[in-house]
Parts: structure tokens; C-alpha cells; sequence
């Protein structure tokens, strides 16, 4: 057996090359990579964590698995030499760490015993479920999410590709209320479905799931890689029990649609200061606006898919949209629009049918007037009237980077007033400025008007 006296490098420090190292480290977690479609074998995966809490992820290669499987097993620590250390893989990491170390056949491995106890059993690299859309689709590093279970399907069994695998449907909800739909596979599915039926139907369970692979902004599904940790005593899990014990003990009020539209009132110095951990790409926020100008300079509208509406500009002749297959493209309106009401201005983006609805006509109608290639680039007089009108519109954040666009136009008579002081009725009082800029906004509006009569 090793001792903790011997000389080790710490994961943090080992580098390309650097194969003649000793390491002292924990076998987290120990898992066989394969493709589920056809079951070739990758290698025996596993994540080693040092005495320091860093993490680096291991391969044993197919043909030396059978050398090492019943040496290395999960929870223990080991030293290991004579591996080699190369950089991560581009697919199904299982964490950040740039480099991945090489078990091979020349590799030493001897079991520790004794004080290992500063060597932590687990290591996490969690996702809050709000940035999970900067993972959609992206396997090269898989996901860690942490959660309380809110419901757990049953255990099914279905047909893929002339196999039949397990699956189970659950939902975690973060503390901030967001749910999240967790799929799980094979023995995942099936080992989680019965640890849940131990725990009882009632139990609040905090479950942290690992190695996941993000399929959606809300949807997360189990990899090879995958496994799951129920109510884990580590410092994140305990954390977030605790705090949900705090919202259990005080729960908060159900709100009515109307009530939660009242609240999401918003001027625009409001908008361009949301703090972006408040909300998230599905948060809608009300404002009412004057609209000043509408930015050209790109054009006015593209050439889009009929269902999907995603654009088709550059499809090739036979037309075909990414997502939705063969398909001939329409017109949709892209709107720059800048607006202001008495604390600013700010530019909104109007889409699709959302500006249909504005302008009152398509945008193919009004393509089918362009007798001038420049016209591309003018705006038509139909869009051109709408400069100096004021609307109400419900708008979102879609990529979470303050650039807001407009979700649906609000009918006046039936949008609630605001419901706190900080809000749009700020806008009846005196604003010197703002006024200047309502004037400027009705002179230029009463100029293009003279300038359609001088034209007809």
C-alpha cells in the first residue's frame, strides 16, 4: 500500500509530457463511455480529484480495460505513475480541466489507505438553470445541475432503433423557481426510478445529476457519462436545503396573471439597468413607447422560413430550411426600431407577424411594390407613418444580453396599471428633456407627412 508521505504533483500543475509524475488522487466517479447506437466501446472514463479539490478526468482505452477494471474502484485513492497526459478530448468531458491523463498499460496503481480523508469524495461544476441555453446541443463539456425533485415519472420502456432502453421523466425546480426537465436512460433511469420509490412519494429530495447533455434552454437528458446523487451531503446540496427549507417555511403567495402582468411594468432606464440574474429569456416586461425612428441601414425585412420563420438567405436554390426541411421561403419583417419614452431611449428589434400586426400590411405586399433595388433600404411609407405613434408592448430579453424585442403588442384598454410606484406613471411628470424630445419627435412625424402630400 502507498503512503501519504510520498512526493505527489498536484493535477494542477501537470502538463503535456509530464509523464514521469506521481499523483495522489480520489477516484470520484468511474464510468464506460460507449455509443449507445451501436454499443462500440470508448474506453473506462473516471474523474480524479487531489488532495487541493481539483479535478482532471482519466481514460483507460479499450484494450487495457480489462488490466485495470478491478483495480480501480469508485471512492478509493490511488497513487498513479507512468500515465500520459495529453490535452481534453473536444466531446463528453466531465470537466473543465484543459488536460486528460492516459492510463496505460505501463501505468502503476496502488491503493492509499490511511489519512485521505482531505481528498473530497466529490466535485461538481454546476450549471445555473438560466445559462443552460449557452450549452444547447454543445457535448464538449457535459453539464452538472442541482435541484429539487418536483415530480419523477414512471419508469418506461420504449423502442429506438430496434432496441428497446428504460427511460424516465423527471422535473427539478432551481430556488428561484425555474424547472428543469431532467430525461434519464438505461440504468440511470432505472436506478434513479427505484431510489425514488425507497425514498416515498412524499420525500423533498435535492438530487444533483452529472455528466448530463443539454437539449433545450429547460431540458437536460443523461449521457453515458450521466449519474445522479440523491440529498448529498456536500457544502452545495446542504446550502440549497437549507434555503429551500426557508421558502417552504414561507411560502409566497400565488399571483394572478393579471397581478404578474402589473408588475412587469418597466421604463426604459428600468430595462437597460435589469440586473440579468433577476430574469431570463422568457421574462416578459411591459413598456409604453413612442416610436422615433426605424434603422434601415440592413434593410427591412429578410427572407425566412414559412413555419420556423428562421432566415433562408442563404440557402442554396433548391430552398431548404436548417430546421424544418425543403421549404419556400417568405418575406418577414426584421424592424430595427428606436424608441423613447420620458427616462430614454432605446433601440427594440420587431419580427414577423409581431410587425405585421404593427404595420398593417406583409412584408411581402409591400416587397412586391420595391420597383428600385434602393428601396431595400428606404423605408416604405406604410412603416414610415408609424414614426411618431405610442403603443404598448410586451417585450423579452431573448439572448440575455440587454438587446430586448418585442413579444406582442398590447391592447391598451384591457393592460393593468402598474403596480409599484417605479413605473411608467413616472412618465406624467414634468421632463424637460423628454419633452424636447416628444417635440422633435412631432415635427419630424409632421415633416414626413408634407413630404408624402409634396410626392402625391
Amino acid at each position: 500500500m502507498g503512503s501519504a508521505g510520498d512526493e505527489f504533483t498536484p493535477l494542477s500543475q501537470l502538463e503535456y509530457g509530464m509523464d514521469k509524475c506521481k499523483v495522489r488522487v480520489r477516484v470520484s466517479r468511474l464510468w464506460e463511455s460507449f455509443n449507445p447506437k451501436d454499443d462500440t466501446l470508448f474506453g473506462l472514463d473516471c474523474l480524479l480529484i487531489d488532495d487541493q479539490g481539483k479535478t482532471m478526468q482519466a481514460r483507460v482505452e479499450p484494450g487495457d480495460i480489462e488490466r485495470f477494471e478491478d483495480l480501480l474502484v469508485e471512492g478509493k485513492v490511488y497513487a498513479l505513475s507512468d500515465f500520459h497526459v495529453d490535452s481534453q478530448r473536444d466531446y463528453y468531458m466531465s470537466c473543465s480541466n484543459e488536460w486528460t491523463m492516459y492510463i496505460r498499460r505501463q501505468t502503476v496503481v496502488t491503493e492509499i489507505e490511511g489519512d485521505i480523508d482531505s481528498i473530497p469524495l466529490h466535485s461538481f461544476e454546476f450549471v445555473k438553470f438560466k445559462d443552460l441555453r449557452y450549452r444547447c446541443d454543445d457535448n464538449s463539456l457535459l453539464t452538472d445541475v442541482l435541484g429539487h425533485i418536483v415530480y419523477v415519472g414512471e419508469l418506461e420502456e420504449v423502442s429506438k432503433k430496434s432496441r428497446i432502453i428504460e427511460i424516465c421523466n423527471a422535473r427539478i425546480r432551481d430556488l428561484r423557481g425555474r424547472a428543469l426537465s431532467v430525461t434519464l436512460f438505461g440504468d440511470v433511469a432505472s436506478g434513479f426510478t427505484e431510489d425514488m420509490l425507497e425514498k416515498g412519494q412524499d420525500a423533498s429530495v435535492v438530487a444533483a445529476f452529472a455528466g448530463m447533455s443539454v437539449t433545450s434552454s429547460s431540458s437536460v437528458c443523461s449521457t453515458t457519462s450521466s449519474m445522479y446523487y440523491l440529498d448529498l451531503e456536500i457544502p452545495e446540496v446542504q446550502e440549497f436545503r437549507a434555503n429551500l427549507l426557508i421558502q417552504q417555511a414561507n411560502p409566497v403567495p400565488l399571483k394572478t396573471p393579471t397581478q404578474k402582468l402589473a408588475e412587469s411594468w418597466r421604463t426604459i432606464e428600468q430595462l437597460k439597468s435589469l440586473d440579468r440574474e433577476e430574469y431570463d429569456e422568457d421574462t416578459m416586461f411591459l413598456c409604453r413607447v413612442s416610436l422615433i425612428d426605424v434603422d434601415c441601414t440592413n434593410g427591412w425585412c429578410y427572407l425566412g422560413c414559412d413555419t420556423c420563420q428562421k432566415s433562408m438567405s442563404r440557402a442554396p436554390r433548391k430552398y431548404r430550411c436548417a430546421r424544418c426541411g425543403p421549404m419556400m421561403p417568405v418575406q418577414w419583417y426584421k424592424l430595427k426600431a428606436k424608441v423613447q419614452d420620458a427616462t430614454g431611449a432605446m433601440n427594440l428589434m420587431i419580427f414577423c407577424e409581431v410587425a405585421e400586426e404593427l404595420v398593417g400590411v406583409s412584408a411581402e405586399e409591400l416587397v412586391n411594390k420595391i420597383e428600385d433595388d434602393d428601396e431595400w433600404y428606404s423605408l416604405p411609407d406604410e412603416i414610415e407613418d408609424l414614426i411618431g405613434s405610442t403603443h404598448t408592448f410586451q417585450v423579452f430579453d431573448k439572448h440575455m444580453d440587454g438587446s430586448f424585442s418585442v413579444r406582442s403588442i398590447m391592447d391598451d384598454a384591457s393592460v393593468p396599471a402598474p403596480a409599484a410606484a417605479a413605473s411608467q406613471c413616472k412618465e406624467e411628470k414634468a421632463d424637460p428633456e423628454g419633452s424636447l424630445d416628444k417635440v422633435r419627435t412631432t415635427l419630424k412625424f409632421q415633416e414626413r407627412i408634407m413630404r408624402k402630400r409634396f410626392r402625391s
